[in-house]
């Protein structure tokens, strides 16, 4: 019983950390000073194809895992919900209005901001989750695995051709979109090592390991 609990703490900590990227997305997107590269692209795609921002993202995403899978790289759970829910949520939230439209500048530089720092938050909490990766990253180490390349450059280089081609569909490029890409790395990393640290907290470790090997 107790390690069922465990595993429901669990995938409510990874559907947490996937709403929360969903409602970046949206500040992001809200803050029309240019999105992230991968949004580019599916931003640009809904010129052309008739379903939501949401819908490309998950379409996007079974991409990534199909092509990953010949790879080396086998989608687990994380994948999976990661491919479907942030596109679910970043729609519902849309739809709601949750985020509202702003006209003035500062409003809109303050969207930018909770939306990097949204997206890095989210980031750090499906990972340390430890149930999987997304279907891009997923892409990215599949990749790596068969060219041996560094993730560094795999991603540098995935990231540019989805905004060049992004950008051709008519995707939104601009300031925000440099500004995501020179701040994510570091925005993610201090929330992971944040949750990382709290991990490691006596507190929680006593409980997790109570949880994961007490069937009581």
């Amino acid at each position: 019983m107790k390690k069922l609990i465990f595993h429901l703490l669990q995938l409510s900590w990874l559907m947490l950390g996937l709403f929360n990227f969903g409602l970046a997305i949206t500040f992001l997107v809200e803050a029309r000073l240019g999105v992230s590269p991968w949004d580019v692209l599916h931003l640009g795609l809904t010129n052309y194809l008739p379903f939501t921002f949401g819908q490309v993202m998950i379409g996007a995403g079974i991409i990534c895992v199909i092509v990953s899978y010949p790879l080396g790289v086998k989608p687990r759970l994380a994948t999976i919900l990661n491919m479907i829910f942030i596109g679910v949520f970043t729609d519902i939230i849309m739809a709601a209005g949750w985020v509202p439209h702003q006209e003035t500048y500062l409003m809109r530089c303050l969207y930018l901001l909770a939306g990097i720092i949204g997206c890095g938050l989210g980031t750090g909490i499906y990972i340390t989750a430890n149930m999987g990766t997304g279907p891009r990253d997923s892409l990215m180490m599949g990749i790596y695995k068969v060219t041996g390349w560094r993730i560094s450059v795999v991603r540098t280089i995935l990231e540019i051709s989805v905004v060049i081609i992004g950008f051709f569909l008519g995707g939104p490029v601009g300031a925000g979109t440099l500004a995501f890409c020179l701040t994510i790395g570091w925005t993610t990393e201090v929330f992971l090592n944040f949750f990382t640290l709290c991990g490691k907290q006596e507190w929680f470790t006593s409980r997790i390991d109570l949880l994961r090997t007490n069937n009581v």
